[in-house]
């Protein structure tokens, strides 16, 4: 090729490239935009932005959507621009649009911590060659999100309750609650911006998928029952993802084992649980013979516990039986209302040696008196804190509550503002621990109520929860 016919052909290149870059005009317009408040960090993260296009004129309109990162010195820059849509010989237009950073442009791919701006415009070619006048006008972008680069700050999954502790994964009947508790913000500074917890993307493999109770803010309750024909490996898992779609390195399994003998047979039941909310803990600490109802068949799930009932369970639970309990008072527990003829003298004069259990003063344990919440939840922290693990000759394999220390106050999973819990009060450690950890809930958003009593069956889900915890580390 001639150089003649070249600079023809350079010049004719040329030309056309600025007929083209001239033929691209702004038109005038009004457009929204919405997007997520937060977003991933990286190279290929993606917002996705709802975009709406009105007041435009008939014929082909394309609509532009630009981004910059916020700050001084930042602009729109048309390397970041991508086209939405054309939109032919109408007035409006609107839809979806994901936005992809590939790493072009002044600003490369967002990181932690970034604050991006969105900016949507009109033209009447396809272009992303001009920008509106005021595109770097503050007033003038139209959806922002912050970028949270980190994943969930912090979770724990626990099984049911298991017969052997620390070892097997078999649940004790075909009812039970798998649970999890996370939170994004343990520690993140004061005012920085964190996406919270988005997704526990439950998985479940055999012949059934049970649906999650949940998420209920940062807490899982996935209740679950296994069918009387499950056979083969059943895994049940989750990979929890905050809002922004961080993900954890999961899946994380609560199970991951072949169906043994005995799970898929029917928890004990009662003639009374049936629908409760607490149904579940009810019969599967029964089964493992950790509770027990009454003579009529009912369990009484809304009755009322008594201190010397609350002894009895927890010592149970420690893997005690009648023939392991003292006979007489230990020293420190020789309290005026609790005769050796009484059916929980043993059981009281245990919780006490324990460290469990104290009196109410003046020489009284008051074991008739109901058992409220703020002592309920002190008694699990008793538990812990006594740094102690007695070792009767007649200890069960049950998963045992003592040593673990999940009130150790280190990390609050959950906080909450309680109106009816005193600072300095007896149970006020024990209370936020126990919410923070997911043993206990709240009567209300703002009340624990640790003066009320306990109920048979709010009892119940404490003990599993905490069982369960114990034995999940």
């Amino acid at each position: 090729m001639s150089k003649k016919v070249f600079t023809v052909l350079l010049l004719a290149v040329f030309v056309l490239a600025q007929f083209s870059i001239a033929s691209a005009a702004q038109v005038t317009a009004d457009g929204t935009l919405v997007g997520p408040d937060f977003m991933p960090a990286g190279a290929g993260s993606t917002v996705t932005l709802e975009w709406t296009a009105t007041s435009l004129p008939a014929g082909t309109t394309y609509v532009d959507i630009y981004a910059r990162l916020q700050g001084a010195g930042n602009t729109y820059d048309v390397a970041e621009c991508q086209n939405v849509a054309v939109i032919v010989g109408t007035s409006n237009g609107s839809g979806t649009f994901d936005y992809v950073f590939t790493g072009a442009g002044a600003y490369g791919n967002p990181v932690d911590g970034d604050y991006w701006e969105f900016l949507i415009a009109f033209d009447d070619a396809a272009s992303c060659t001009t920008l509106p006048a005021d595109a770097n006008d503050d007033a003038n972008f139209l959806a922002s999100s912050y970028v949270d680069g980190s994943e969930l700050e912090g979770f724990f999954s626990l099984s049911a309750p298991r017969t052997t502790p620390f070892l097997g994964v078999a649940v004790a009947c075909n009812t039970f609650e798998y649970w999890a508790l996370a939170s994004d913000i343990l520690t993140i500074t004061p005012g920085d911006p964190y996406s919270g917890v988005g997704s526990w993307n439950a998985q479940t493999t055999g012949t059934f998928a049970p649906a999650p109770i949940g998420p209920e803010d940062q807490l899982l309750e996935w209740h679950a029952t296994l069918p009387a024909t499950a056979s083969g490996v059943w895994q049940f898992s989750i990979n929890p993802e905050d809002a922004a779609g961080n993900l954890n390195a999961g899946p994380y399994y609560f199970r991951n084992s072949a169906i043994l003998a005995g799970e898929t047979d029917d928890c004990v039941d009662f003639s009374d649980v049936a629908g409760h909310e607490n149904e579940t803990y009810v019969r599967y600490l029964a089964t493992l013979g950790l509770i027990s109802g009454f003579a009529d068949g009912s369990f009484g799930p809304d009755a009322t516990l008594t201190r010397a009932e609350a002894a009895t369970l927890i010592e149970i639970s420690n893997g005690y039986d009648e023939t392991s309990l003292p006979a007489s008072a230990p020293a420190g527990c020789d309290f005026t209302d609790v005769a050796a003829s009484d059916w929980f003298s043993g059981w009281v004069w245990q919780a006490c040696d324990d460290g469990y259990m104290n009196g109410v003063g003046g020489g009284l344990f008051d074991p008739n008196n109901l058992l409220t919440r703020g002592q309920i939840v002190t008694i699990l922290n008793n538990v812990v804190e006594s740094g102690t693990v007695p070792t009767p000759s007649s200890a069960i394999t049950y998963s045992n509550i003592l040593g673990i220390a999940f009130f150790d106050g280190s990390v609050d999973y959950r906080t909450a503002a309680w109106t009816d819990v005193s600072i300095g009060a007896f149970y006020a450690e024990a209370v936020v621990e126990a919410y923070s950890y997911g043993i206990a809930e709240g009567t209300s958003d703002t009340t624990f109520s640790p003066d009320q009593p306990v109920t048979r069956g709010e009892f119940a889900k404490m003990l599993y929860r905490a069982l369960s915890f114990a034995g999940g580390f």
